[in-house]
């Protein structure tokens, strides 16, 4: 699998767990399900012909069910094609390089919202008066900037290097 090592530095601005928890807020967390996505994205980069859901379990080496369920979503937010019929399959509509790490965790997840003041249809009964709201909004657009400019291929490209020089790579982004 892809290792995340960009998360390392974006997991120092999450909500506390405990916090999470008790007010029912997502934190910053990326599912299995949006890591096998991004190996769906990956495997089915690798040729022009369509590729049935079994062989997309085949070649990644996951269940059948969770890669259905990867191909739905992933389809529904445009980052694939399907085809119905006996010969039909999945393909993806663009390059791994025009596809961003946003995109697959936008799919899978519904996007990066940190704290409840970040997301749009907001639920925080605090929200008008609290001091640290236009932050959080700051540090969630900072995360979404740094995914959206991540791409799908610059995930393969660092995947296996033993020290990818995330430092820089995250100054260029925000």
């Amino acid at each position: 699998m892809i290792h995340f090592e960009l998360f390392n530095i974006i997991l120092n601005y999450t909500v506390p767990f405990q916090y999470c928890l008790k007010y029912n807020v997502p934190m910053l967390k990326i599912s299995k399900l949006t890591d096998y996505a991004t190996a769906v994205v990956l495997f089915l980069q690798e040729g022009e012909n369509l590729q049935s859901t079994d062989s997309i379990a085949t070649g990644i080496g996951l269940e059948v069910p969770t890669v259905s369920k990867v191909l739905k979503l992933l389809t529904k937010a445009n980052i694939l094609s399907s085809f119905r019929g006996v010969n039909g399959g999945y393909k993806l509509v663009k390059s791994i390089a025009d596809v961003s790490l946003y995109d697959v965790i936008a799919a899978i997840e519904g996007g990066t919202a940190i704290t409840e003041c970040t997301k749009t249809d907001s639920l925080c009964s605090q929200e008008q008066a609290c001091d640290t709201r236009s932050g959080w909004q700051q540090v969630n657009d900072d995360i979404k900037k740094i995914l959206l400019k991540m791409t799908i291929q610059r995930m393969a490209e660092l995947n296996g290097a033993s020290q990818p020089d995330i430092k820089i790579m995250v100054k260029d982004y925000v």
